[in-house]
């Protein structure tokens, strides 16, 4: 295979020079939160560490971490290092009723470093300046768009900056610009295939080659669903708002795992129960340190998310870490009868039997008496035996979780979609009714929230 790349040299620098690095600017880091957030300040001085005590990678390990309760608490600029006036940007998730947002805000450095990143990752999916690159997700609030459509930009690739939904005309857009690339979340690439199937557009009709996926967990099935629908490959990213946005990590050509830009940040997996460091492939929670952020840095930041780390041993060369797919949030996972069980683990089973069920589902966690329970919405396909994709589901949960899962089937088009990202499950186990009472307002046609 030919490998692309957007700054082949800096992808590929040698070990000890990335562990120098890490070492260097994460003392350059520790000593902006150090200097600028007397709350900060405090903890490290309470642990009795200080920029000084980090001398060595193990040294990581000594400093307490920090947490999204960080960002919350310290909302809305608490956290920033650098005067107002040399803030050029503010990003931030969209909260939930009565939470805030969490913001991040960029300097004109970390704008510049956070285009860059992003141009990497358009390379590392194997872009060059050749490509069309129509981005799906707003140029808004969230990080996406404005992130891709900087890094299109600055990797020279024409860019339609589409945005989100309107899928028929982004179809139309697609065919009539020679769009070969595009960013998106993955349930609208799976709504791209459900549309393109009921207007009759073949994938043949179309110049796609490859697309960059991501802000929502996906299983490998669902990965496999879109390229074969699209006629593609589909590719996965990952980054947070408080650590730029996208332009953490990305796949390469290879899909075999996520490069991290260890020059960028410093991972490590920690027990999320006991924040004890893991080994290399064990699977945790991924913390982050940021090396060159400077409006809002991050020093060992509980990202909430699951994955395994290892060292790249990849065919294209590339140094540093590399991830997992991210299995799901800590506060993903629900243990049933004393079984972990992940969203991605039911989706992966559901997308195996692409034959039977559209891509839409809707898991359910409620409560029977006093026991837990998980239930599986899908929808059908016309046509299909829906009693015995009901047991094929549930006998294959059943292999995969070790629950007996109950599965219940509607038509195609029954279960609620959204817009902006899927609603995949929904935790109704304080709900007196629960699930029955779910169940009575879809069956009454009046959606399920």
């Amino acid at each position: 295979m030919k490998y692309n790349y957007f700054d082949e040299k800096r992808e590929k620098t040698p070990w000890n020079e990335l562990e120098k690095n890490i070492i260097k600017r994460g003392q350059w880091t520790l000593k902006r939160l150090w200097d600028n957030i007397p709350f900060l300040k405090k903890r490290y001085q309470e642990a009795n560490v200080s920029p000084d005590s980090l001398k060595t990678i193990d040294d990581f390990q000594k400093i307490p971490f920090m947490s999204k309760q960080d960002f919350l608490d310290s909302f809305p600029d608490k956290l920033v290092c650098v005067p107002k006036e040399d803030l050029v940007r503010m990003h931030a998730t969209s909260g939930t009723s009565g939470h805030r947002p969490t913001c991040g805000f960029y300097n004109q450095n970390d704008l510049d470093n956070w285009t860059y990143l992003c141009a990497r990752n358009l390379g590392a999916i194997g872009m060059t300046k050749k490509d069309v690159f129509q981005n799906t997700t707003s140029a808004g609030l969230f990080t996406g768009g404005f992130g891709y459509a900087q890094g299109c930009t600055l990797l020279g690739a024409m860019l339609i900056p589409f945005g989100p939904g309107m899928t028929s005309r982004q179809l139309e857009f697609f065919k009539i610009f020679k769009v070969t690339s595009f960013h998106a979340i993955p349930s609208f690439g799976l709504r791209l295939a459900e549309v393109m199937e009921e207007e009759g557009i073949k994938k043949e009709d179309l110049f796609l080659e490859r697309a960059i996926l991501g802000a929502e967990g996906w299983a490998e099935s669902t990965r496999k669903t879109i390229e074969e629908r699209l006629g593609i490959k589909a590719y996965d990213n990952y980054g947070l708002t408080e650590a730029y946005g996208p332009g953490v990590s990305c796949e390469c050509q290879e899909q075999n795992g996520l490069h991290l830009w260890t020059d960028y940040f410093y991972p490590e997996i920690i027990d999320p129960k006991t924040g004890e460091v893991l080994s290399e492939g064990e699977t945790g929670e991924l913390v982050l340190t940021s090396l060159y952020k400077e409006a809002m840095p991050i020093f060992r930041y509980r990202t909430g998310d699951i994955t395994a780390l290892r060292k790249s041993e990849c065919p294209c060369g590339r140094t540093g870490y590399m991830i997992d797919r991210i299995k799901g949030r800590k506060d993903d996972m629900h243990v049933i009868k004393g079984v972990n069980v992940y969203p991605s683990m039911i989706e992966e089973e559901i997308f195996n039997l692409s034959s039977y069920f559209t891509d839409t589902y809707l898991i359910i966690y409620h409560t029977v008496g006093v026991m837990d329970q998980v239930t599986v919405n899908v929808e059908v396909k016309t046509g299909i035996n829906a009693e015995k994709a009901k047991r094929e589901l549930e006998k294959k949960l059943l292999e995969a979780t070790f629950l007996r899962i109950d599965v219940h089937t509607f038509p195609p088009g029954a279960l609620p979609r959204q817009p902006g990202k899927a609603i995949r499950y929904i935790d109704i186990r304080d709900r007196p009714e629960g699930y029955k009472g779910w169940l009575k307002m879809m069956q009454e046609g009046q959606g399920s929230q």
